[in-house]
């Protein structure tokens, strides 16, 4: 026989998406981990005051690849990340419209899914969007040739535009 909680649980987990949240949850703790353990291991470094800055030619010949190398790579990694983008968001818009027009009229725990499922797949498209912003702020910096930092490139107020052009900057 169950224990009651479990069945509190799986009568729960019906009517809201506990099992996906804890999924989430675990997902996000994971990260957090892993990131505090990258800062552990960057901090004594900064302690110290070891801040070696290098010149835009160094960082180009650290990464090993040329600089049009890395434009082509850069540029080939943010349309991947755009067109993953625009089908998340294109999941995220259709998803409604689909569920309404397929769901009974008393189907309150299928509303309630979809809007989780909408929330998740909107979370996932803002972490595409932010890989394709990376990638075109790498990319803003190989054309101007400078190692500018995200503030400047914001600045510029042409930073939207150029993430959503599909053509090559150079």
């Amino acid at each position: 026989m169950k224990k009651p909680g479990k069945k509190v649980w799986h009568a729960a987990n019906l009517v809201l998406p506990l099992w996906e949240a804890g999924r989430m949850v675990h997902a996000a703790r994971y990260a957090a981990e892993k990131n505090a353990e990258r800062l552990r291991r960057l901090w004594p470094e900064a302690a110290r005051g070891k801040t070696e800055t290098l010149s835009f030619e160094e960082a180009v010949a650290a990464s090993g690849h040329s600089r049009e190398s890395l434009m082509r790579r850069y540029l080939l990694a943010k349309r991947i990340w755009l067109a993953m983008f625009v089908a998340a968001v294109s999941l995220v818009i259709l998803l409604p419209v689909g569920t309404l027009l397929a769901a009974p009229p008393g189907a309150g725990v299928l509303l309630i899914r979809m809007l989780s499922l909408m929330f998740m797949i909107s979370a996932f498209a803002g972490m595409l969007f932010v890989c394709a912003m990376k990638n075109q702020f790498h990319l803003w910096q190989l054309v101007r040739q400078e190692l500018g930092s995200f503030a400047q490139w914001r600045a510029t107020g042409t930073w939207l535009k150029e993430l959503f052009s599909w053509r090559a900057p150079f």
